[in-house]
This record gives C-alpha cells, structure tokens and sequence, in this order.
C-alpha cells in the first residue's frame, strides 16, 4: 500500500498539485485516512497510470472496512478525499486563481480546469466512454451524446425537488450545487474547489461541472441556496459574466418545471467554451435595429430572438421587456396561455455571448402549460418520442446538443440484432415497438449502428420541435413575428 500511496504523491507533485514542501502534510493526512503508521517518501522511477494506482488504493480501504457500501459512489467519495490530501486547499485555489485573473482571465480558467481533471473531480476517463456524434438536420447540425454518466431523471421528480422543504441535515448541503459542497465528502465533493465571483453586486460562485456535456463545462451558483427566478436582475448577472470571462457563453435554464433544468431549487446558471448548433442558426427574419439592438428571428426549432449590440445597457433594457411583454402574451389559437389561477406558465431561456466586443444574446421563449392530450406538457416532449427523451429540455439541449439516456447504448444494439435476425421483441424494447415496426414497414433497409443513430437523431429533432411554443408553420411564424413587432413598437428605448 504505501507503494501506492508514494506513486500518488508523485502524480500530485508531476501535476503540481503540491509542491515538495507539502510532502510530509500529505503523507500525514493519507496515513491517517488509511489508518497506517507514518511512512517514508522515495521517489518512483517507473509510475503507473493513476487510475490504476487508486484503483488499488481504494481496494485496500475497503478489505480494510474503511468504505461503507462498497458502491460506485463510495468508492468515488474515498477517491476524492484522498485527492484531497494531495491537492491545494479552497483557501489556495482562490488566492491563486485571483491572482492569475488579474493577469489573465483565460489563465485562472485554465488553472481550475486543469485542477479538476487532475483530481478526476470531472472523470475524464469516465466520460470518454460516452458515445457522441453530429446529425445535419434541417435547422443546421445537431449535436447528440448519449451519457453513460449521469441516470435518466422524470419530469415529475424534478417539479418535486423545486417544492421540497429545506430540512438542514448536519454536514450536509441543501443540494448537489451548494457552496457547502466544496471538500464535503457528501456527493464525493473533498476534491471540489470553486472561488468567488461578483454578479450584479451578489456573491456567486464558479466551479466545473463534474459531468462535463461539453468543453469546460462549469457552474455558476448563487451564494444562497435559493429557487431559480429568471428577472430582469438576470440580465445583469448575465452581462457582468461575459465581462468577466469574454471567452466564456453564459446561460440559464428556465425557471419553471417542465420547461426547467433538473436543478429548479438552486439559483444558477450554465457556462463554458463551446460553440453549439444554435449559435450558428440561419435568421428566418431580421427586424433590423431598435435604437442600438439588432433583433432577428432564428430559423431554430425552439422559438428563440437574436439580439445583437456593442450597447450593453440598451440590450439589456430590450431583453427585459421582451420578457415582461412574454410573461404576460396571450394566443389562446396556438394554445399559448400565460397563467392559470395565478400559476405563471411563461418564462425564457437566456443564452448570451460576447464575440469580439458585440454582444450576442438568444432568448428561447417557453411555455409549460400542460392539457389532457399532453399531461407531461404541450411544449414539452410527446409521448410519443419518450422512448428517446422525456426529461425536462433544459438550457444544453435547447442549443441543440441532445444529452440521451444511457441505457440506449444496450437499447440499441438489441434494435439492430432484433431487426436483423427478426426475433421475439425483447421486454427491454416494449417501449420502442411503434418506433421499430414503423422502421420494418419501410422494407429492406440496411440496419445498422449508423442508421440507427441517425433515427435517434431525427426524434430528437422532434423532441426540440415540441418543446418549441410558436411552430414552424404560417400561423406559427406569424405569431411570433407580430409578438416581435408590438415588444419593438413598444419599446420604449
């Protein structure tokens, strides 16, 4: 074991986790969490791949009955605190990102990006195995992973989680995104770091996402452990992020179920470096400028206006009555009603971006009024397309990058050999059999992993033409155009 423990060190030292001063606080922590006498630091020669040295560390803990469960989590929980020894403190990690801001700003991501994946807070490892790949469609390309990482959440549960009471359990945080995550062994957290940012003159917090859909893939979360709103105040923590890190997109779920994220409960927001399928969207029509703000209509499933300007504070001001003037918008013809009983059905999905110097800010509008024919929502996915997709279409796949269950990986496989060797429809496939008769009644295709995807692929362009509130069709078009039209003649900019 203390091989092991030595080749840890000596990882942490190659990523400059620690430097050589560390050493013996580092041999003193992992002793005492594996319960053995202090042992002797000598440098290895020959280094194994870490994952295996833990692997082996973490089998050692639990012969030891140092693990409880011995589950995947726990094994995770174990990992991150003994990275936790051989990494810097929060205290560090703040200090030394602050200081590598006022340099650069791309330097401090870089360093906390870096951070995380040494410490396999984000498991890289794990994620490579999900299985990505790029469909053309008619809105332009589509981006579609299926996560092997993260389970399949319910609609249900999630409006649940919004309206939960906070009952404070000692140690533990509220929720899976509270600051009192940060080197909590809860979650497997030890080996999370985030630091502190200003938005609209509010403390938040930055931090990478573990799961990590996309290139630097992080979190932006409020200091108080408080519901998603989405206000005119959002404008500004917007607008005050891309100041920050121009680099950086910045966006936010909607802030009601159904049209919501998975995380309802804690005000936050998702950023990172990555340019999805939306950004490069085709105007369907360009309503030219109010006063400083360049307003457009996007040729995009979901029913998204594209703001462009230099001018923060005019954009900022537009967004903000293009919210107010939604909130309150009635077409009861297209089925688009703003309350019921004083239950609010209508927000938005904030997109925003700042490419050299212009800001570039896309408003997704979203309705989660439910009916008889659609109980899990109008504007959310039908029924009949769940058998791909039924969770909430939050902020990354209203982009335009599909986050699909895991198990249509198995799924998948059973359609091919099924179709190709005309077998007995497995159980596991019941709730795909419309889908794979209609592919048999079209005759000899050839089926394979590659034709398959691309029907994954056609559904979840269905899945985002639900959720979209104004459809792509004449009555559509112009409901939305005039709603355009009366925000911009009203405005008063």
């Amino acid at each position: 074991m203390e091989k092991d423990l030595i080749q840890l060190i000596d990882y942490a030292l190659s990523c400059d986790l620690i430097s050589k001063k560390d050493i013996e606080n580092s041999i003193e922590s992992l002793s005492k969490m594996m319960n053995i006498d202090s042992f002797t630091y000598v440098e290895t020669i020959n280094s194994e791949d870490i994952e295996i040295v833990m692997s082996r560390i973490i089998d050692q803990a639990e012969k030891k009955n140092l693990i409880q469960g011995f589950s995947i989590d726990e094994r995770d929980a174990f990992e991150a605190k003994l990275f936790d020894c051989v990494m810097p403190s929060p205290k560090e990690v703040k200090e030394k990102f602050k200081l590598l801001y006022l340099e650069n700003p791309t330097k401090a991501t870089n360093y906390l990006y870096k951070l995380s994946k040494d410490v396999n807070y984000i498991k890289s490892r794990r994620l490579e195995k999900n299985i990505k790949w790029i469909y053309k469609g008619q809105y332009g390309n589509l981006e579609l992973t299926i996560n092997l990482s993260k389970p399949e959440k319910d609609p249900r549960e999630i409006a649940l989680l919004r309206n939960k009471p906070i009952i404070q359990e000692t140690g533990k945080p509220l929720c899976v995104i509270c600051k009192e995550n940060e080197q909590n062994y809860y979650n497997a957290r030890m080996n999370l770091r985030i630091v502190p940012i200003t938005l609209g003159n509010e403390l938040w917090h930055f931090q990478y996402s573990p799961y990590l859909y996309y290139p630097e893939h992080s979190i932006i979360l409020h200091d108080e452990h408080r519901p998603m709103k989405i206000a005119h105040e959002t404008f500004t923590y917007l607008f005050d992020f891309v100041d920050l890190f121009p680099t950086y997109f910045i966006g936010s779920n909607a802030d009601l179920p159904i049209v919501g994220g998975s995380i309802l409960n804690h005000d936050h927001f998702q950023g990172g470096k990555h340019h999805f399928p939306i950004e490069f969207a085709k105007d369907i029509r360009d309503f030219g400028k109010v006063k400083n703000v360049h307003v457009s209509h996007l040729y995009w499933p979901l029913s998204t206006i594209r703001l462009k300007s230099e001018d923060r504070f005019a954009m900022q001001h537009l967004a903000s009555q293009f919210l107010d003037c939604w909130k309150s918008y009635q077409n009861e013809e297209l089925d688009i009603i703003a309350e019921t009983n004083g239950v609010p059905h209508q927000t938005i999905t904030p997109i925003l971006r700042k490419l050299d110097g212009i800001y570039e800010m896309d408003i997704i509008l979203r309705n989660n009024r439910t009916s008889k024919e659609h109980p899990d929502g109008i504007f959310h996915p039908h029924q009949e397309v769940h058998h791909i997709k039924k969770e909430n279409i939050g902020l990354i796949e209203a982009m335009g990058l599909a986050i699909l269950p895991g198990r249509l990986k198995d799924e998948l496989e059973l359609i091919e050999h099924h179709l190709k060797n005309k077998t007995n429809l497995p159980l596991e496939l019941e709730k795909h059999k419309k889908w794979i008769e209609e592919i048999q009644s079209r005759g000899s295709i050839e089926i394979n992993q590659i034709f398959l995807r691309d029907e994954v692929s056609e559904k979840f362009e269905m899945v985002v033409e639900h959720s979209g509130v104004f459809k792509q069709n004449k009555k559509g078009l112009n409901g939305i155009h005039d709603f355009i039209l009366s925000v911009i003649k009203n405005s008063n900019l």
